[in-house]
């Protein structure tokens, strides 16, 4: 995949990772003042994480994978985000989309994006392939990864001349990929092959 973007997988053990180099983890991932969009690893469960992806501009953000939705909330209070406005879920299970319902219970407005193939609990969007939607000025766009699970999703996540961001969810690790749970090594070599032709 090209050195130029940022990958960020949701699943456990697995860092923040930039093809050039990886980064170890912590609680808040390094980046220059200037970039408009900053990331925040969020551990919970305990092998897990969620991520807040916040939009410098409007000091927004959108949360993925909030599995414990208490811990997302204080990171995003930690980091005096001014509302989390999008829940950004990769798969259904348990681990990664378990906390929608009482997330949004906590934080009454949000948008629950989900692929429409997974029966994503407190879904408010469901998206499909090269579908995309917007938090804050980021731009985020929907790549269909289906192979851990049927309506697997990939966000890609873009602003101007930015290094982009992928989350990855159990579909593609640092080191490995996911269990092929609802598909097979043919799908997922269609996946690396979609990935391979993001633009540099």
């Amino acid at each position: 995949l090209s050195s130029s973007h940022t990958h960020i997988n949701t699943n456990r053990t697995h860092s923040l990772w930039n093809f050039s180099k990886t980064v170890s983890m912590s609680s808040s991932v390094p980046q220059p003042t200037a970039t408009p969009v900053r990331v925040h690893l969020v551990p919970v469960l305990s092998d897990n994480y969620s991520y807040l992806l916040v939009d410098t501009a409007s000091n927004t953000a959108a949360c993925v994978d909030p599995a414990e939705p208490d811990k997302v909330i204080q990171a995003a209070k930690e980091l005096e985000v001014n509302a989390i406005t999008h829940i950004l879920t990769t798969h259904k299970h348990w681990d990664h989309a378990g906390g929608n319902k009482e997330m949004v219970e906590k934080v009454p407005g949000l948008e629950v994006v989900g692929g429409s193939l997974d029966g994503i609990p407190a879904v408010t969007l469901a998206v499909d392939e090269g579908e995309e939607f917007k938090v804050g000025d980021l731009r985020v766009q929907v790549l269909l990864s289906p192979c851990h699970t049927s309506g697997h999703v990939l966000y890609y996540v873009t602003s101007g001349d930015a290094t982009p961001v992928l989350f990855t969810g159990d579909t593609l690790f640092v080191g490995g990929c996911g269990r092929f749970f609802e598909g097979d090594a043919t799908q997922f070599s269609s996946i690396v092959e979609k990935l391979r032709e993001l633009p540099e």
